[in-house]
């Protein structure tokens, strides 16, 4: 029983390090487009969801 939790753990471990090395990757070949969707990201959380009129949550994902 310990040795499948164990292996769900390393396997989970290995996916977070993967997902790391993609985000950092994609930090320093991608800068400009990295940056936009971050700034898209941030702009849409800190307006909420919940403010937004319909037309503008459509064109953010345009």
């Amino acid at each position: 029983m310990l040795d499948q939790n164990t292996d769900r753990f390393y396997w989970m471990i290995g996916a977070v390090i993967v997902v790391a090395l993609l985000i950092a990757a994609s930090k320093v070949g991608f800068v400009n487009l990295f940056n936009s969707v971050i700034t898209k990201f941030t702009n849409t959380l800190t307006a909420g969801f919940v403010h937004l009129p319909i037309d503008s949550l459509m064109n953010f994902f345009q």
